[in-house]
């Protein structure tokens, strides 16, 4: 069997290790600090599958307790270390990305639409 990814053995020598996830496991385990996430049922957001097609998904239900999505918890962060506010919502967020990364060639949150968009991978 194959295994993929980073090893216990690397990810316990690290200085600080945060994690965010839904359910418990061994990075968890390994973490300084664990931050709630949502599971894709719980949040906005994109993905792009193997042939380039970007879609959209949207929240179906609401998370639980603290759970938030990570959008958010990243957001906090560069505004904690960098002052600068930067995205205020997933729309923006995706904007942002999308105008900095050449494959996307400045595609929107909205020209997504309902169906989605191939981009060149």
């Amino acid at each position: 069997m194959t295994k993929h990814g980073i090893g216990a053995d690397l990810l316990g020598k690290l200085e600080s290790l945060i994690v965010s996830d839904i359910l418990p496991n061994k990075t968890a385990e390994l973490a300084h600090y664990l931050l709630p996430g949502c599971a894709h049922a719980e949040k906005r957001g994109s993905f792009v599958n193997v042939k380039g097609r970007v879609q959209r998904f949207m929240q179906n239900i609401q998370p639980k307790g603290n759970a938030r999505p990570e959008w958010e918890f990243l957001h906090e962060l560069v505004h904690d270390v960098t002052g600068q506010n930067g995205f205020a919502t997933i729309e923006g967020l995706f904007n942002q990305m999308a105008a900095e990364v050449p494959a996307f060639n400045n595609l929107t949150w909205a020209g997504l639409g309902d169906h989605g968009v191939t981009v060149q991978i």
